[in-house]
């Protein structure tokens, strides 16, 4: 005879073994963005695999868990002809999500507003108060914002002289940096600017992370120019540009 109090509990232990199952079905993927990787579209995947596009660190990947959530893989996928799976799914799911990411990053930076806020365009330069030729972009740039077309946001860094990171905290530090900047850039750079010795922790951080999101996007000199194109894919060029007006153009 079947004892019913039994099989109530065998039965209840069923449906704990089934949720846990199902809380532990998603482990990797919990593990995985909370170590910072985002994820954007699951895909077909191999059996035994949950495939899934994504990103960390706004670099895309294809990444694939396996069901029984011991192991995963991050990288490209090719069929039996060889064709790469991996890259058609990142330009189809990753790719705009990546490109927002980076300008979202560069919004967050610490820049110097230059042009009517309300300009149509958006081009962001990073820019270090020694740089010779930064002076050069910003003379070559004046019809452009003076027209309210453009916008400039110079992003400071402080990477060529060891005066320079001082020399940014100067400009940043001033009750306008807008206008010191401006005055600094009328002169050609020879109204020196007074280096800071001690520069609060807080300035200090924020410098260093521009420089940090100058060398994250393959930037090694300055100026280097970020803008989004007419079709709003985000473009870039190191050194300053041997046709500014087509530089804008493009971003117009």
């Amino acid at each position: 005879m079947i004892d019913l109090k039994t099989l109530g509990i065998y039965s209840l232990s069923l449906v704990l073994s089934g949720s846990l199952f199902a809380a532990d079905a998603d482990f990797l993927k919990n593990k995985l963005e909370k170590e910072g990787y985002h994820f954007v579209q699951k895909i077909d995947a191999p059996d035994g695999l949950e495939g899934w596009t994504g990103y960390k660190d706004e670099y895309p990947s294809t990444l694939f868990i396996s069901k029984d959530q011991k192991h995963y893989i991050v990288g490209d996928l090719f069929d039996a002809s060889g064709k790469n799976l991996t890259e058609q799914a990142i330009d189809t799911h990753v790719k705009g999500a990546v490109l927002d990411e980076i300008w979202k990053s560069l919004e967050k930076s610490t820049w110097i507003q230059d042009g009517d806020t309300n300009a149509k365009k958006i081009v962001y330069v990073f820019n270090d108060p020694n740089c010779p030729y930064c002076h050069t972009f910003w003379q070559h740039a004046r019809p452009f914002v003076a027209s309210g077309q453009v916008q400039l946001r110079h992003i400071m860094v402080g990477v060529i002289r060891p005066s320079s990171k001082g020399q940014a905290a100067t400009i940043l530090n001033s009750a306008n940096p807008a206008e010191i900047f401006k005055q600094y850039n009328l002169s050609n750079g020879k109204n020196k600017l007074v280096e800071m010795k001690n520069i609060p922790k807080t300035l200090a951080d924020q410098l260093d992370a521009n420089t940090q999101l100058m060398d994250k996007y393959g930037f090694y000199a300055t100026p280097a120019m970020v803008w989004k194109n007419a079709s709003g894919e985000i473009q870039s060029q190191q050194g300053a540009p041997k046709d500014i007006q087509k530089l804008f153009n493009e971003s117009l």
